[in-house]
């Protein structure tokens, strides 16, 4: 048993040694693109571990939560701008970029909004002041936005929100007024699961092929990358192939790999899954970089360390491990294990 385990680790040996990287040594340093996390305000304020990553080891950042919806926007005579300032803030005094995230949700709503009633054009008027007096205010600030999050079902189809059902054609309105709040400003549809969901990535390059015909402003493909260690090789690259194609931008936007997909509450993250989760951030990252050039706009975490991802909060699993960093803000070995595959390229 004892030489069965010790093969084991042998066999891990150069996983285990490439996790030792220098303090000084940044991924963000090697790489031509920027690399984004999504952040907390109240994290950033109050917690100096966190505020330090975000500060050090990012070039962009996103706002989590707070410039959706219901938190800038949460009454129909008032936004609400102060923690997505915080943000700005924070990002320009790091001379970070800033990725807008999102104008149009059938999420994260404001009660008021689902509760709203009037004609087509009263709708119309909602969303488009909605998304103009949000681009007017940061404009100059940001440099893309998430115009529409997750207008799809998995089958293709239109998914069903408050927008589809009173605005007809809204997601081409909604860029049509983003583009008119800010013209400089990088549009992007953002959208997950399409790896192996083929008649979703079909409808959203139908989108991106209908919106050209008609020449509705739109600049780049959102690709979230919520993946697990378990996800199929060869369908995250076919996404990120077709998405290519269309000759738009394209933005990682919101990755992590989870580790324990199936909530497996006896999981423990060992050698095996840290090299597999390893396997899978390096094929996202080299993929990335068979982009051209001109079309990479950047990868972006979602979240910066392991205890604040969405994934332990909004589903709740406690042992999952999908990021970069550890509960102490510490690089993983699989920070290492990225940075010196990428930096021998």
């Amino acid at each position: 048993m004892k030489r069965i385990i010790t093969l084991f680790i042998l066999g891990f040996t150069p996983f285990l040694q490439a996790q030792q990287v220098h303090s000084t040594e940044f991924l963000k340093l090697i790489l031509p693109y920027p690399l984004g996390a999504s952040v907390n305000p109240r994290l950033l304020e109050e917690n100096s571990s966190y505020r330090a990553l975000a500060m050090n080891e990012f070039t962009s950042i996103t706002a989590e939560n707070h410039m959706k919806m219901a938190l800038i926007h949460p009454e129909a005579m008032r936004f609400d701008f102060v923690k997505g300032d915080e943000i700005v803030a924070f990002a320009k005094k790091n001379k970070s970029r800033v990725h807008g995230h999102t104008l149009v949700w059938h999420n994260q709503t404001a009660p008021w909004m689902k509760d709203f009633q009037g004609d087509q054009q009263a709708w119309e008027n909602l969303l488009k002041n909605h998304i103009q007096t949000i681009m007017n205010h940061y404009q100059g600030q940001i440099a893309g936005w998430d115009v529409v999050n997750e207008a799809f079902l998995d089958d293709g189809s239109l998914r069903p929100s408050i927008w589809a059902d009173h605005i007809p054609d809204y997601l081409a309105k909604s860029f049509t007024w983003a583009h008119e709040a800010d013209s400089k400003a990088i549009l992007f549809y953002n959208d997950y699961g399409q790896d192996g969901k083929p008649k979703k990535m079909e409808a959203i390059l139908n989108m991106v092929q209908d919106f050209k015909k008609r020449q509705i402003p739109i600049h780049g493909l959102g690709l979230q990358m919520h993946i697990s260690i378990q996800s199929k090789n060869e369908e995250i690259k076919q996404v990120i192939e077709q998405s290519t194609a269309t000759g738009l931008h394209i933005h990682f936007s919101e990755v992590d790999v989870a580790v324990n997909p199936k909530n497996n509450p006896d999981f423990v993250n060992d050698v095996m899954s840290l090299q597999a989760q390893s396997n899978k951030f390096h094929l996202l990252f080299s993929a990335f970089a068979a982009i051209p050039t001109k079309q990479q706009y950047g990868i972006t975490f979602w979240n910066v360390g392991d205890k604040d991802s969405w994934l332990r909060g909004y589903f709740k699993r406690p042992k999952e491990y999908p990021l970069l960093f550890d509960e102490s803000y510490q690089r993983k070995s699989v920070y290492g294990e990225l940075y010196q595959r990428l930096k021998k390229k």
